[in-house]
């Protein structure tokens, strides 16, 4: 049983939850049945995600990562592909529950998951445009629940996590250089060079930087994202000299602080 858990990378999963219900709090959501749909959708759906991905990626983990459920034995290729397969139809029919606008999402992102892990990984930029999206959408997804109105009011959050996202895959593009280029892959810093691709992962920062201010959430909101925004433009000098990897640290580290911003501006709108 805990390897069927542990394909589906939990942590990550409770995180995209988390920001679903923090996109639910910042739409005016309060009652407890729709968060715990919201909540268990997102989890099960990002989860089938991860468990397609280690399906497709099997043969890599082979050698990277044998200790992963399917290189070390534990869960068949099968197993895997019909348990994502399970949760993501689980996922949907809850997002269902809430209303169509969720399982429109739902559905949709279920689709990007699949075909992210069998096609667009290495697809020059798209792949990276998919995961961006698909991590700005868990506050989406949440809003949804009151409709358009919901969405547009987590629009802040959806474009920064975008843009941020965006620019730690850049980043980790860029850190991967050499052995995605010796295995043949096709990433924007082997297409277009590292210096390009530096310049545009630090445009995107700086514009979620620059949107962060434009969220109407409080003074508790713009006292905490403005140690994100401070970890956002330190990721910024860091990848314009060179330091991918400190750059992603950087952001990694910006956007947590940033979730937890959006939390306290939700927090203090429902007041």
């Amino acid at each position: 049983m805990k390897a069927w858990l542990e394909i589906l990378r939990p942590f990550n999963c409770l995180m995209a939850a988390a920001a679903s219900i923090i996109g639910l709090l910042i739409a005016g959501g309060r009652d407890l049945e729709t968060g715990a749909l919201i909540f268990l959708a997102v989890f099960l759906v990002t989860g089938a995600g991860n468990a397609v991905n280690d399906y497709y990626d099997r043969e890599i983990d082979r050698v990277n990562r044998p200790g992963r459920p399917i290189p070390s034995g534990r869960i068949s290729p099968r197993g895997a592909m019909a348990w994502s397969s399970v949760l993501f139809l689980s996922g949907c029919v809850l997002a269902a529950l809430v209303n169509q606008i969720c399982l429109a999402i739902g559905i949709l992102n279920s689709l990007l998951l699949f075909f992210y892990a069998r096609n667009l990984k290495a697809t020059p930029l798209a792949g990276n445009v998919c995961v961006a999206y698909l991590t700005g959408s868990t506050f989406i997804f949440g809003g949804a629940a009151f409709g358009l109105e919901g969405i547009y009011s987590n629009f802040v959050p959806f474009s920064l996590s975008l843009l941020a996202t965006m620019s730690r895959e850049i980043a980790k593009d860029i850190e991967d250089l050499e052995g995605d280029r010796q295995g043949g892959a096709r990433t924007l810093p082997i297409l277009a060079g590292e210096r390009v691709s530096s310049v545009l992962a630090a445009i995107f920062s700086l514009i979620a930087v620059a949107l962060s201010f434009l969220a109407p959430f409080g003074t508790a909101y713009l006292a905490i994202v403005a140690v994100a925004d401070l970890l956002l433009l330190w990721s910024t000098a860091k990848i314009l000299k060179g330091d991918s990897s400190g750059a992603q640290k950087a952001l990694k580290q910006g956007m947590a602080v940033a979730l937890v911003a959006f939390l306290a501006g939700a927090l203090q709108n429902l007041i």
